[in-house]
């Protein structure tokens, strides 16, 4: 195929109709889906939803919202907070900022969030949209451009150069394209947009879907989902009202609330109250490498990402998101149903146990949290902090803090919050979910050893592949000069 943005010949539809497990550059490839032929796929209501069920298996791919978006945040921004102890070249060169273009993560990666374009690009079609009804068709094309809009937004953060609030933003981005690929004869060579012209285009895709779909719509995307990530964007832009705005229509919609304890937001079968979007995982059809690398428990994860103890030491001790089961608590038979702390003592036969894991990731089986009600705390609670404006819902940035200390059982807050407590309470929340190198890139706070923000090994390659066989994709500075 000409245009190696696609890897392969795809067909219009990927129906979840069987699982088969195969060796791919080390990572246990799990791919619940299989090609059929694109004259029969979208010529029914019923297998035009069963597309869109396929689009959102495609986005719980591990190599993007599945697993690597995750690991690619955490690797690139560690320090001294966690260490990787693993076998696998690829995280190993992420970590260490030094990134070959044939990194097969990497690849994969741009192939997969491609793949998932291609399939919402699909559904968007007018003569596919035009086969259902008024209200069918509005949500289908909410829920595509939800998904379209959300991983363009995540590849140009990861492909491109930061966002610079009041600038151009004319550094590159990754390519733009909304029309489908249904065959090798629709294959054109595609160039890499500006940052400025994908934040646009995830911004209007985003803001169609929360236009177009609904408050509720079981455990497929909502109009809130929508707002979530939308909050996301704004907030990587720094534009503080739209940010603040839009995590407050979500706190304030009163479908959410947080769950008892931090812990018992993680490793659910079911939708939690805090849940405004989560990928979908149960024993027959589950991306379950998070587990893989995160976790070290009987017969669940490698433990190859080790938490330091100088981590949990920045927590004040009453702290629930710092409590640790050691290993006098611990017994190799233990899987995530013994996990009663937030860190644990890792145990089982695989690799690397007796370090430190986070109990975020321990169960193949359970579903994957990406949006949830807490980090919308955080966001109105930073963009209120930054704003010049008036605020924007009924807290104050310190009250939507202690909101979050609350439920963790820290002290809260007296007096008024701080930049850097907002931003610490941050990392506290989110940590290992993948937001980190993305926070510390828009509050331009040098990572490593004083590499600056905005260096060019913090962004990925284009991968080699995609550079040869496409002559105007360009590649990122640094990887040149390498």
């Amino acid at each position: 195929m000409k245009n190696k943005i696609f890897n392969k010949l795809l067909w219009l539809l990927i129906i979840p109709v069987m699982i088969f497990i195969s060796s791919c550059d080390e990572k246990l490839d799990l791919k619940p889906k299989q090609s059929i032929d694109a004259s029969t796929a979208l010529t029914t209501p019923e297998n035009i939803q069963a597309t869109l069920v396929g689009a959102y298996l495609q986005a719980r791919d591990a190599d993007i919202f599945g697993s690597t978006f995750n690991e690619y945040s955490e690797l690139l921004a560690a320090t001294v907070d966690m260490r990787f102890l693993g076998t696998y070249e690829q995280p190993r060169e992420i970590i260490n900022k030094e990134i070959a273009v044939t990194n097969s993560y990497i690849r994969d990666t741009w192939i997969a969030a491609y793949d998932l374009i291609n399939m919402c690009n699909t559904l968007l079609d007018p003569e596919i949209l035009a086969i259902l009804d008024a209200q069918d068709a509005t949500r289908v094309e909410g829920e595509a451009k939800f998904l379209r809009g959300w991983v363009l937004f995540e590849m140009t953060r990861l492909f491109g150069l930061p966002y610079e609030p009041g600038q151009t933003n004319d550094q590159l981005g990754v390519p733009i394209i909304t029309t489908p690929t249904n065959d090798v004869n629709d294959a054109v060579n595609v160039a890499r947009n500006t940052v400025e012209a994908c934040y646009t285009q995830a911004l209007s895709d985003l803001t169609d879907a929360k236009n177009n779909l609904p408050e509720t719509n079981d455990v497929y995307a909502t109009t809130y989902a929508a707002s979530a990530v939308l909050a996301r964007v704004y907030l990587q832009m720094s534009n503080f009202t739209n940010a603040a705005t839009e995590a407050n229509r979500v706190i304030e919609s009163g479908y959410y609330s947080l769950t008892s304890t931090p812990l018992d937001e993680f490793n659910n079968n079911v939708a939690t109250s805090e849940d405004i979007f989560a990928l979908q995982n149960n024993v027959a059809s589950n991306t379950a490498w998070l587990t893989v690398m995160y976790a070290s428990l009987n017969g669940m994860g490698r433990g190859d990402y080790d938490i330091q103890q100088v981590f949990l030491d920045t927590f004040d001790p009453a702290d629930l998101r710092a409590t640790y089961q050691g290993a006098a608590e611990m017994d190799d038979s233990y899987t995530i149903a013994n996990i009663t702390e937030m860190y644990y003592y890792g145990v089982g036969t695989i690799l690397n146990n007796g370090g430190i894991n986070t109990s975020k990731w321990g169960d193949y089986y359970a579903n994957i949290p990406l949006l949830r009600l807490a980090e919308m705390y955080l966001v109105r609670a930073e963009a209120n902090f930054e704003s010049t404006g008036p605020l924007v819902g009924p807290n104050t940035p310190t009250q939507d803090i202690n909101v979050i200390r609350d439920r963790a059982l820290a002290p809260a807050i007296v007096g008024t919050v701080t930049q850097d407590q907002i931003r610490q309470e941050r990392y506290w929340e989110l940590c290992w979910e993948g937001h980190r190198l993305h926070d510390l890139k828009r509050w331009q706070l040098d990572i490593d050893t004083g590499l600056p923000y905005d260096a060019g090994n913090l962004i990925l390659p284009i991968p080699f592949r995609e550079m040869e066989a496409n002559e105007l994709l360009v590649q990122n500075t640094w990887y040149v000069t390498k």
